[in-house]
């Protein structure tokens, strides 16, 4: 029995011994490599090493009382642990073999590591050390290590570069500009053995990583190491597919092909994200499920993660703890038909760009003053159509009309201090030279191609907002009280929908003749006043509800003309169709249809009447729509073509707006 049982050891402990030596040629470490960005180390192998944890725990030193030879964690047999006196993190690979001599890497444009050094530690068991020297300012308790499937990452979770350069982080078609990178980091190899050198650029080329995928109750979050360059999503036509691309980037493997849903606490069906390699250079987002262009692609402040969420929660939530001021504004137009506008701030900036009806939007998340005054001043006089608008307490949305402009690509600073925005002219203009003695910013970031071929030009208007608050006066405080106050009008039909037409005369043209009055006299009122269109356009329903939605408005007015086919028929309408519109409706019919005008126009109310209609039914604001007569009766119709009457009418929609939202 006893020999039976010796047998049995022996047999065992030399199973241990082939499976031990198998395992130790199954991983083979060939060289590695540094990021551009100096965030990330990645060791290249031969091989499939299975370890995927994140998060691991390096302590810092005790500067006090040197600690030397600290454990800190071990995940897989892969161990982890701290020196000092230099300030070291250590990482040795089990079963792994160094092909080629022992190394040491020396960085060049490192703001955190020296040095690092690649070693056989030993052959029994096989274990290849790496040992990277930090600067004594580095935190090693931001240093984190990994593994993609096939090659260890090395994560150093520094704050983002401070130098002013700046990247591409949203483009029509990718980033033009491949030689601009975060950070020129470079490695010095030198071979123990023979003492020979060599010098690399970084072997990297991918400028972002993208490592973790993380759900919380609103949205869901990609996170990575390096910079995230966006390239603008594309829609089908019914809105419930879109792609988009992440554009000189690298998917780990352990996302590869996987499809996760976008979580909603709100009472609508959550999409699906599904996450590929497109090719070396690009990660592939496909979104399936309605209402796409709902949803807001949110850039995170050092740039290295994508947020995804349903607007609404994005408008009413706070996406960070520390806001942001302007520190100047800077608009230029240039002889060869670009539009260039830079926006500074204090801090670093949360912010998403996206393109819908005809304009570019660029929203920041943290910026709940955007200085008027300053803006006025820089954008003025180039004609640009550019506004700028509170969309909640601590928000901010700027818009560009993409009618006269092709979008051409959205910079920001490595910080996240700053935004540049460039657009090419559809139909280049001559300009002229602008006097403007606003003072001059001088930047101090590398200028484009595009600022290079317009550095002599002189049609530029910059605008720093004054730190002494007696030279800058605050404006009265109705403005400040109104200015809160958004209103969208629509102007029914429009375009190839000519809506009703009576004796010749067009409901289209009499809507757009009121609702550009109604315009005027609320911009009178410092009321923000946005129209569905403003010229003789067309325009689908949806088209008009989704920019009201994303205007996010205290309230929407739809002005139509009535018709019937019975001619006798006229009089005053007042529609609305959810619960809370009545309030509105109630007070529109009070204003719109009083005593007053009911016997000076010689017409008759017909009623607040609660009605289906798609614009008021799919706005998010409080809606009504008004029919201000009948086209189709010949005596009310020739009432209604009198730029007189369209006055009064316009005076009386504008007095019911003012007393719903309690502006005198």
């Amino acid at each position: 029995m006893f020999l039976l049982r010796f047998i049995i050891l022996i047999f065992f402990l030399s199973t241990l011994f082939l499976q031990s030596a198998f395992c130790a040629s199954n991983y083979k470490i060939q060289d590695l490599i540094i990021d551009n960005s100096d965030r990330m180390v990645v060791i290249k192998g031969d091989g499939n090493f299975k370890e995927n944890k994140t998060n691991v725990y390096a302590p810092i030193p005790n500067t006090t009382v040197p600690v030397a030879n600290t454990p800190i964690n071990i995940i897989n047999n892969i161990s982890k642990f701290t020196l000092s006196n230099p300030y070291r993190f250590v990482l040795d690979i089990p079963n792994a073999t160094l092909i080629g001599a022992s190394r040491t890497y020396k960085t060049t444009n490192s703001n955190t590591i020296k040095e690092i050094v690649l070693s056989q530690f030993s052959v029994s068991p096989n274990i290849v050390r790496a040992v990277v020297t930090v600067n004594n300012q580095a935190d090693l308790s931001k240093i984190s290590a990994y593994s993609n499937g096939s090659d260890i990452i090395i994560k150093y979770n520094n704050p983002i570069i401070t130098n002013s350069i700046q990247y591409k982080f949203f483009t029509p078609s990718g980033d033009a500009d491949k030689t601009i990178v975060p950070q020129n980091t470079y490695l010095t190899t030198t071979f123990n053995n023979t003492n020979d050198s060599k010098t690399t650029i970084p072997s990297l080329q991918n400028k972002y990583y993208l490592s973790r995928i993380s759900q919380n109750s609103d949205g869901i979050l990609l996170k990575g190491i390096g910079s995230i360059s966006l390239i603008r999503p594309s829609y089908n036509a019914s809105n419930t597919e879109a792609v988009f691309y992440l554009d000189s980037a690298t998917l780990s493997s352990k996302y590869e092909n996987k499809t996760y849903k976008v979580p909603s606490s709100q009472n609508i069906k959550c999409p699906s994200i599904t996450l590929s390699t497109y090719n070396s250079k690009r990660i592939k987002v496909e979104l399936k499920g309605e209402s796409l262009r709902d949803y807001r692609l949110v850039m995170s402040s050092d740039g290295q993660s994508l947020y995804i969420s349903h607007r609404t929660y994005v408008l009413n939530n706070k996406l960070t703890s520390e806001n942001a001021k302007i520190t100047s504004y800077k608009a230029q137009k240039n002889s060869n038909g670009y539009f260039i506008f830079d926006l500074a701030f204090t801090n670093p900036v949360v912010y998403s760009a996206f393109e819908l009806n005809d304009n570019f939007y660029l929203d920041i998340y943290n910026l709940p003053d955007f200085n008027q005054i300053a803006f006025d001043n820089a954008l003025k006089s180039l004609g640009t159509g550019t506004s700028a608008s509170k969309i909640s307490t601590d928000k901010t949305r700027y818009i560009i009309p993409l009618k006269n402009f092709n979008f051409s690509y959205a910079n920001t600073e490595s910080n996240a201090k700053s935004i540049k925005l460039c657009f090419k002219e559809k139909t280049v203009q001559t300009t002229t030279q602008n006097n403007n003695k606003d003072e001059l910013v001088i930047s101090t970031s590398k200028p484009t191609n595009v600022e290079k071929d317009s550095m002599m030009d002189k049609n530029i208007v910059t605008f720093v907002p004054k730190k002494d608050k007696e030279e800058t006066p605050k404006p009265p405080k109705k403005q400040e009280i109104s200015s809160m106050k958004k209103v969208v009008i629509d102007p029914g039909h429009g375009g190839d929908d000519s809506g009703a037409i009576g004796g010749g005369v067009y409901e289209k043209t009499l809507n757009l003749n009121v609702a550009l009055m109604v315009e005027e006299k609320l911009k009178k009122k410092n009321i923000y006043t946005y129209m569905t269109r403003n010229k003789d356009m067309t325009l689908s329903l949806e088209d008009r509800t989704t920019y009201s939605n994303e205007i996010a408005p205290d309230i929407f007015v739809s002005i139509h003309t009535n018709s019937t086919l019975q001619e006798d028929s006229y009089g005053l309408e007042i529609h609305y169709y959810k619960d809370d519109s009545l309030n509105l409706a109630q007070t529109m019919h009070k204003n719109f249809v009083s005593e007053k005008n009911l016997k000076k126009w010689d017409t008759k109310d017909r009623g607040v009447i609660k009605s289906r209609f798609y614009v008021i039914n799919h706005t998010e604001a409080p809606s009504i729509l008004i029919e201000m007569g009948f086209i189709s009766n010949r005596e009310e119709r020739a009432k209604l073509v009198k730029k007189s009457r369209q006055e009064e009418i316009a005076d009386s929609i504008v007095k019911g707006i003012l007393e719903y939202l309690g502006i005198k």
